[in-house]
């Protein structure tokens, strides 16, 4: 494929270069223009992204960010989805003109701030052994001991459900202490996954960069709160990546229709339609609302994601080559963890 690769979109209209190479890496990245706002880009070709393999997409994330970030030094951007491109520079000054008044909003929301993430992790068998002198635990410990296997094995069951039960206690309260002693010192707070027993938190935080010395500091007074006992690595400062990135998609009528019927509207329909239509559907079919319904969550995922596209459809109709979806989002917790590939310990 050929076309215009899209790092992210900055507060400017004059077109200069970056003196840097992008995705491949003989294509020089520079600025198209369009009304005082401007789109980062390489000229690109090669194969979409869906088909690269694990190893090169690994590369291609990583000039993606190495380009945002060389970026951010002198501008406030507005990062873009990995893997953007389109046709253009026609479509591309097509994605300004109608994504507009999204645009200016979120850099006016960013500007002088930087993401920065907090990652802490704890010994997990030092937390276990401390786990195994509770009261409780000690108990069932002693009511196994000299049983047979078969007379055990619930009570081993149960002592496996406590031992975790405590462990997931420990980490929901430092968790919460953690984020609440940054959150005085930061703008925003977006959670992600937390994907090993050993991790207690891993938080992006939008942060005022005339507060980052503050913020590291704070991240420094955990440490010696929880006396050394939790490891904290701090990763930025970043473009917000985590809490405004601008998805492009192109309009798909079949799609466009399946989410109005999953919505109920007629054949002409508002953005209030769509909300009022969300709302009223999303209140009968929360998932809060239909315990043991093991598809309501799917369900609930569905139409959130037809009111989202059905929104963005209406925000695209009677702009210039308004076939292009526009969202502003916070990513995904997947789509964040190339963030983790560098970063600094406390």
């Amino acid at each position: 494929m050929y076309g215009k690769y899209i790092y992210g979109i900055i507060d400017s209209g004059n077109e200069t270069d970056f003196n840097i190479s992008g995705l491949n890496s003989s294509n020089p990245v520079y600025m198209i223009a369009h009304q005082h706002l401007s789109c980062v880009v390489s000229n690109y070709f090669g194969e979409e992204i869906s088909s690269m393999s694990k190893e090169e997409v690994v590369r291609s994330l990583l000039a993606h960010q190495v380009v945002v970030e060389h970026v951010m030094r002198n501008h406030t951007v507005l990062p873009v989805k990995f893997g953007t491109v389109l046709t253009t520079s026609d479509e591309v000054r097509s994605l300004l003109s109608q994504g507009r008044p999204q645009f200016v909003d979120a850099l006016t929301w960013i500007r002088d701030k930087v993401e920065i993430e907090v990652a802490a992790t704890w010994d997990r068998r030092q937390i276990l052994q401390e786990i195994s002198t509770e009261p409780e635990i000690i108990q069932l410990s002693k009511a196994i001991a000299g049983k047979s296997g078969a007379q055990i094995f619930q009570e081993q069951v149960e002592l496996g459900q406590m031992v975790k039960a405590s462990m997931d206690r420990r980490r929901q309260s430092y968790r919460e202490r953690m984020i609440n002693f940054l959150t005085s010192v930061a703008v925003d707070v977006q959670p992600n996954a937390l994907v090993s027993d050993e991790m207690v938190m891993n938080v992006a935080f939008l942060v005022e960069k005339s507060n980052q010395e503050e913020f590291d500091s704070c991240v420094k007074q955990l440490n010696d709160l929880f006396d050394n006992r939790i490891n904290f690595r701090i990763i930025g400062p970043l473009p917000p990546y985590s809490f405004a990135t601008v998805e492009v998609t192109r309009l798909n009528q079949e799609k466009i229709e399946e989410a109005r019927q999953l919505l109920h509207l007629g054949k002409t329909f508002s953005e209030a339609d769509v909300r009022k239509a969300y709302r009223h559907l999303a209140a009968q079919s929360h998932p809060d609302h239909r315990a043991g319904d093991e598809l309501a969550k799917a369900r609930f995922v569905k139409l959130r994601q037809a009111s989202q596209l059905l929104i963005s459809y209406c925000r695209s109709q009677g702009k210039s080559n308004g076939n292009l979806l526009i969202n502003i989002t916070r990513l995904k917790d997947e789509e964040v963890e190339h963030l983790s590939f560098a970063g600094i310990g406390v």
